[in-house]
């Protein structure tokens, strides 16, 4: 009896804070958040809030940048999705050292020319090739100025060996 009493207690305890998570999680997420909120939400604790945050399209691009340095890989990963990121702000994720970042960026075929140009002269192959399949995506003028530019990087590498 005092088991389930106890689990009662746990339970109580742990319900709110699955609602705050959600609630946080909705305001997070939704475009209608003022930009004061989103920067409270930007610092919270849980990385999934953080992310929502990251993910927003009305987030402001201050919050962003400050985001594409955080510790967890998924909240600097939804940076790549946000349609209206900065590409200052991409530059910090092309360097990032999480290989899961970079990838992330290079499948996204709305990245701008010079971010695809350099996840495809990546040093971790599966990124260069993500970044080549992404660039098979775009337009056939696009695709062969890249690989212009690409094959021009490339130029003075096989030299220097």
């Amino acid at each position: 009896m005092a088991n389930s009493h106890k689990n009662k207690e746990e339970t109580q305890n742990q319900e709110p804070d699955l609602e705050s998570l959600q609630i946080r999680k909705i305001v997070a997420g939704n475009p209608n958040t003022p930009a004061e909120v989103l920067q409270r939400l930007a610092d919270d604790l849980n990385p999934f809030i953080r992310r929502s945050v990251a993910e927003n399209p009305r987030t402001p691009h201050e919050i962003l940048t400050r985001l594409a340095k955080d510790i967890e890989p998924d909240v600097r990963l939804a940076i790549s999705e946000n349609k209206c990121v900065s590409t200052d702000t991409l530059v910090l994720l092309v360097q990032d050292d999480h290989v899961d970042v970079r990838y992330g960026v290079a499948e996204n075929h709305q990245m701008p020319d010079e971010i695809l140009l350099a996840l495809a002269l990546d040093d971790n192959p599966y990124v260069r090739c993500r970044a080549i399949k992404t660039i098979q995506r775009l337009s056939p003028a696009t695709q062969n100025r890249l690989q212009t530019l690409i094959t021009q990087a490339l130029i003075p590498l096989r030299f220097a060996f």
